[in-house]
């Protein structure tokens, strides 16, 4: 649904000997694969950045790896940015304003990691500025297949997690032992014996489980002697230990990521040309076999949508349909279906629109249909959005119900976008992806645990919300705190209070733990505060 879908000619392909004319024909052979990389020519530059990845390495496994929480995030994310990009305008790439663009995600996303925990988000928070900062470096260097986000963005996405990096995952030692030949011969050597000794303590670390496994006795007393003088350094040496080991790999992973990029090496498995041929080979299904799926499905949602009109637009005007006597039963009942068809409905209309013989700014037929459909899903993204409203506003807010609602959101602008386009030439895939990454930076920014404890505390020391959730404060972690205080103070319940003083020194304690540690964030550090002038 971008240069290639729905109706944008933004991209056009002349290229008739890849379209087909139907489901018979041959697509013809495409080389996309590039068989021999030039050598990796380094340069002092290099050195110096492969040099500092193995700090990068460290930190990342150190601080970022296992927790994933907390101002170590925040650091290694600014730390990273800030020596790939130095590292990138040394080597006279120009960043394009995509690249910028990516670079203000990644660290505000990074950012947001020391400021508030945002348990809510798990996993998603650290996946999304992973993926992030892999799409960045791509973008940055000019390397994305089309030269911006495009209907490719999956193969880009490959790109910059699997090819380049691995691609190029050598790289980084022959930039150091360059590094090595630029200084004296002692140096050189002291260099190679320190580089010598690290390797082997590697490979020594895979091999000695291996030999005490296959040993008879003798040689298991010497190593636990030799050991015995070794555990009462500590877990903490062990630690560090086992993440310098770790930094190794991770730092010529990235090595191999940004260098190989700002190289160009290894960097074309996908030419723009040979790749845009290749999609358009896909142009199979006949106009009447999209024109019969589409236009089925929307007169099946509308039949579907008149039949039941009472049933979904009772939730829009606050009341439940005939036969329903719980709030939460209605509400729930086939969201999340409705939300599930919502997407499915945007994948066929970019499966059928991507693989139709004639693209559809060619057919006032297709348009059409396109309109209909993402009309008709729009309804069924209102529907959904209706009901959990009712649900919210009979029992609250929490994370599960706030994400979905985020979503339909997204969803809906999604499908708004697929209707303006039958009018307007733009790129659908570069609005959804925008709008998606904007909108979680948001979310990461605006403390949304919090938020939805706030929300709750004030609705039920208000009166319009009977219950409050104590259970909720507890996914919420340190977020609640300042909700929970504000109910405690209030509340006639004892038995909220008694729920609601364990959860505050619940956290007081966590908090406690945390502190001065990378994965302390400024929240908890203000709830900590907090909790212990209250009670203390």
């Amino acid at each position: 649904m971008d240069e290639l879908s729905l109706n944008n000619n933004e991209t056009v392909l002349t290229n008739e000997s890849a379209t087909p004319g139907g489901f018979g024909e041959s697509v013809p052979d495409i080389p996309v694969l590039q068989k021999e990389k030039a050598p990796f020519a380094a340069d002092r530059q290099d050195s110096y950045f492969a040099l500092f990845a193995f700090v990068l390495g460290f930190f990342f496994a150190h601080w970022v790896l296992f927790s994933w929480q907390g101002w170590g995030v925040t650091v290694f994310t600014l730390a990273f940015c800030g020596s790939v990009t130095w590292y990138l305008l040394k080597k006279g790439v120009h960043i394009t304003k995509t690249g910028w663009f990516w670079l203000a995600v990644v660290v505000l996303i990074g950012l947001s990691f020391g400021l508030w925990t945002n348990n809510g988000l798990a996993p998603l928070h650290g996946l999304l500025l992973f993926g992030s900062a892999l799409y960045w470096i791509l973008s940055a260097t000019g390397l994305l297949i089309m030269g911006k986000t495009s209907n490719f963005i999956v193969l880009d996405s490959y790109n910059a997690l699997l090819v380049i990096p691995f691609g190029n995952f050598g790289c980084q030692y022959k930039s150091l032992a360059l590094l090595g030949n630029n200084r004296l011969g002692r140096r050189r050597h002291l260099f190679s014996i320190v580089l010598g000794l690290f390797l082997s303590f590697i490979v020594l670390a895979m091999v000695f489980p291996l030999l005490m496994e296959a040993d008879s006795g003798g040689f298991a007393r010497i190593v636990n002697g030799i050991l015995t003088g070794f555990r009462g350094l500590g877990e903490e040496f062990w630690e560090v230990l086992w993440h310098v080991i770790l930094a190794v790999p991770i730092a010529a992973y990235m090595f191999g990521l940004v260098a190989g990029s700002a190289h160009k090496r290894g960097t074309d498995l996908f030419k723009k040309d040979s790749t845009a041929q290749m999609i358009s080979a896909w142009r199979i299904l006949p106009m009447i076999t999209v024109y019969i799926l589409l236009g089925l499905l929307c007169t099946l949602y509308i039949v579907f949508i008149g039949s039941q009109v009472p049933y979904f637009f009772s939730a829009f005007v606050g009341q439940r349909p005939e036969g329903w006597q719980v709030y939460s039963e209605y509400a729930r009942s086939g969201f999340f279906e409705l939300c599930s068809i919502a997407a499915i409905n945007l994948i066929v209309l970019t499966v059928s629109n991507v693989m139709s013989q004639q693209p559809g700014r060619n057919s006032v037929a297709l348009r059409i249909l396109n309109s209909l459909l993402a009309l008709v899903t729009l309804v069924l993204i209102a529907t959904a959005f209706s009901k959990m409203a009712l649900y919210i506003g009979a029992y609250g807010l929490s994370m599960r119900r706030l994400l979905p609602c985020v979503f339909m959101i997204f969803m809906a602008i999604t499908c708004g976008g697929v209707i303006a386009l039958q009018k307007w030439s733009f790129s659908i895939t570069r609005l959804a992806v925008g709008t998606g990454i904007v909108m979680f930076c948001l979310l990461c920014l605006s403390n949304p645990d919090s938020l939805v404890a706030r929300y709750n505390a004030d609705r039920y020391l208000a009166g319009t919300l009977d219950n409050f959730d104590a259970e909720i404060l507890y996914r919420s972690g340190p977020a609640g705190v300042d909700a929970a205080l504000m109910v405690y103070e209030e509340t006639d319940d004892k038995i909220l209070q008694h729920e609601l003083k364990e959860y505050l020194l619940a956290q007081q304690q966590r908090a406690n733990q945390m502190a001065g540690q990378p994965r302390d964030t400024l929240e908890r550090a203000q709830a900590r505060n907090k909790i212990t002038e209250y009670f203390d």
